[in-house]
This record gives structure tokens, C-alpha cells and sequence, in this order.
């Protein structure tokens, strides 16, 4: 094993590993950020490496990890992902709202969310099983669980930085209006959960 990627210099390798397996982005605010971020980068980039996971620091400053494998495609969950927040930006766009604010505004409710509002919209959400504010409040548990929102203690939620990733590649995407393609899939496959072995370092 390489002096620079050893487990005894990686204080929050556990804590990254399984968050690399929930298919975790990191970013300000989060407890394994500042190791992420710092001097020690490349220390767990080289030690990932090891388990053919890639690290990657984007232009913003995220980090995040993608398997080494030419074949990997986007999950069906993470296509959902893409389509929830190109319909969400389309939505906004069509009332003319400022999109940044309306999507980082604090403590929304699901109940709020225009996604089910138009018919075009529904029948594209359909396509990857959304149907129901039921489903929209399960789909935004699962952003939880990848750092993109934080819920409050009224059931409230809130998205955080790293929510700019799904942004991104919507915007790499063919755009809200058209049904979920292949492009979409294979687009959305940098945010996936990478296939990590089970066992944590």
C-alpha cells in the first residue's frame, strides 16, 4: 500500500468509505469535508484508487467518487434523481421564477413542489415512477441520504451546495421537456453509486 494512502494518515477513511458507498457528494458544512478538501485529497484519492474507485474535486469544490469501470451506467434511482430536478428547474422556468432562489430557499414543503402540476410534467415523471406526493416525498429522503437536502424538524426540507451537482447535469442533459433517454442515463451516471466491495477499509 502506498505511505501516502495509508489508513493510519486517513483519520475519516471509515466515514468516507460508507458514504462513497451510499454514493455520498461532500461539501462545505459536512464533518469529512475539510479532510476532503485539504492537503489530504490526494492521500485518499490514492487509497480509493486502490478499490478502482475514482475521487473527483469538481470545479465547485464537491467531492465525489465514480467506480473505474468503462461499463458502469447511471442506477434507475439516480435517472430519477436527474428527471425530478430537470422537471423542478423546468417548472420554475415556465412562471418565470428566479431559479436559484426558488430551489436553495429555506425549509420547503413537499406539498409545495410544482411537479405534479402539469400534465407534461406528470407524464415524464411517470416514465421514472413518480406519481404521487408520496413518491416526491420519497425521492427527497433519498436526495437526503446523498448530502443534496436537510430535513427540519417540522418535515421541512432544505437543499444544500451540493445539490449544484444534479444542476450540472441537468444542464448536460437534453432539458426538462423530453422523456428520460439514454442520454439522460448515461449522463447521470457520474452521480451514481459507485459498486464499492461491502467490506470497509
Amino acid at each position: 500500500m502506498n505511505e501516502t494512502a495509508s489508513t493510519s494518515t486517513l483519520p475519516q477513511l471509515a466515514a468516507i468509505f460508507r458514504g462513497i458507498k451510499a454514493g455520498r457528494h461532500w461539501c462545505f458544512g459536512d464533518a469529512e469535508y475539510s479532510d476532503l478538501s485539504g492537503e489530504r485529497f490526494e492521500d485518499y484519492k490514492a487509497f480509493f484508487a486502490q478499490l478502482e474507485l475514482t475521487l473527483h474535486r469538481d470545479t465547485r469544490g464537491f467531492v465525489y467518487a465514480t467506480a473505474d469501470d468503462d461499463d458502469y451506467k447511471g442506477s434507475n434511482l439516480i435517472t430519477r434523481f436527474v428527471v425530478f430536478t430537470a422537471v423542478w428547474v423546468d417548472a420554475m422556468a415556465d412562471e418565470g421564477a428566479d431559479i436559484g432562489n426558488v430551489l436553495f430557499a429555506a425549509h420547503q414543503s413537499v406539498d409545495d413542489l410544482p411537479h405534479l402540476n402539469a400534465e407534461s410534467h406528470r407524464r415524464i415523471l411517470d416514465q421514472v415512477g413518480i406519481r404521487t406526493l408520496i413518491d416526491l416525498n420519497d425521492t427527497l429522503k433519498s436526495f437526503e441520504r446523498l448530502g443534496f437536502l436537510e430535513w427540519n424538524s417540522e418535515g421541512r426540507f432544505t437543499l444544500t451546495a451540493a445539490f449544484n451537482r444534479l444542476l450540472d447535469v441537468c444542464r448536460n442533459s437534453q432539458g426538462a421537456t423530453t422523456e428520460p433517454s439514454a442520454e439522460t442515463t448515461a449522463t447521470a451516471s457520474t452521480l451514481s453509486t459507485p459498486n464499492a466491495e461491502e467490506d470497509s477499509p
